[in-house]
């Protein structure tokens, strides 16, 4: 109903259809009149006519009319055609793209369960090769292990572990146990494996176990105190559970040992009492279970 200054059937005409598209559309005529305003204004008006028509109030003031259409409004009108639908769709995709132009994808990963590898470096490290071989187990299994498998390693490794390579009793090792303080500890052992022996019956052949010898002071101390004692040293088989090469060398020079021939066979015999000796690296390697043959374990700590 409201009259504007339009010339030219033809601008009128558009101008007319304009305004109603600006009232039915809304929002979505914002961004199209933003395109459409500069050409609007340089457009003339009849045919030959070279005067500048002036612009309807909604557009020619573009700041105050765009400012009314710049927020969405709560319920726009339904469009009516067709065409309006699908012009209202692509201005929505326009509009949509431009406010989410500043939205980014962000993807998080927990990598708590995954595995991370130690950085590989060739700087030396201060980890001994018995602790380097520690972490490669636990590494290898992907968890931990026991108390014993650590204490086996730690002791007994055939390359690190601690009685393996060196001899660490006495004065220039490490600790010193009761044999290697007095001799008289191991005399009374004697003595007292002599007394359960004729308890025992006095059998012809008797299984004397030494479990962890160390040097072998304490047996070689208990061979001398029962040397007198003769159908006794005559009936021991001697069998020190030892693992370590070195010990055992140390003990094959304590016990005073020989090796000799008995027919086809070599055996090694103590020159103390003249009992043979055997050396095993595990209780379960020490020969039992044979009729007549009897066990006296002996450990000392």
């Amino acid at each position: 109903s409201s009259s504007y200054p339009l010339s030219g059937p033809t601008h009128q005409h558009f101008s007319y259809s304009l305004c109603l598209a600006v009232e039915m559309l809304r929002s979505p005529a914002a961004a199209l009149l933003r395109r459409l305003a500069p050409r609007l204004t340089g457009c003339s008006g009849g045919a030959g006519s070279s005067t500048r028509q002036s612009l309807p109030p909604y557009i020619s003031s573009s700041s105050s009319f765009l400012a009314r259409f710049s927020s969405t409004p709560t319920s726009p009108p339904p469009p009516s055609s067709v065409g309006a639908r699908d012009d209202e769709a692509e201005d929505d995709k326009l509009q949509g793209s431009s406010s989410d132009s500043g939205a980014r994808l962000s993807i998080s990963v927990d990598r708590a369960g995954l595995y991370s590898p130690p950085e590989h470096s060739h700087e030396p490290s201060s980890d001994s090769d018995l602790v380097k071989h520690l972490k490669s187990i636990i590494k290898f299994r992907s968890g931990p292990i026991s108390i014993a498998e650590y204490m086996e390693e730690v002791l007994t490794n055939p390359q690190s572990g601690y009685y393996m390579n060196r001899d660490v009793f006495g004065e220039s090792g490490d600790f010193i146990t009761s044999p290697e303080v007095s001799q008289m500890f191991g005399e009374l052992i004697g003595v007292w494996a002599m007394c359960l022996w004729e308890q025992m019956g006095k059998p012809e052949k008797v299984n004397l176990i030494e479990l962890g010898p160390g040097r072998g002071t304490l047996l070689a101390d208990l061979l001398r105190g029962s040397a007198k004692f003769v159908n006794f040293t005559k009936a021991l088989n001697i069998n020190l559970v030892e693992c370590s090469p070195t010990l055992q060398k140390v003990q094959y020079n304590t016990l005073k040992c020989e090796d000799e021939s008995v027919g086809d066979e070599k055996r090694t015999v103590s020159k103390l009492c003249g009992a043979p000796v055997y050396w095993h690296a595990s209780l379960v390697q020490v020969p039992s279970g044979c009729k007549g043959l009897f066990q006296l374990q002996i450990s000392c700590f």
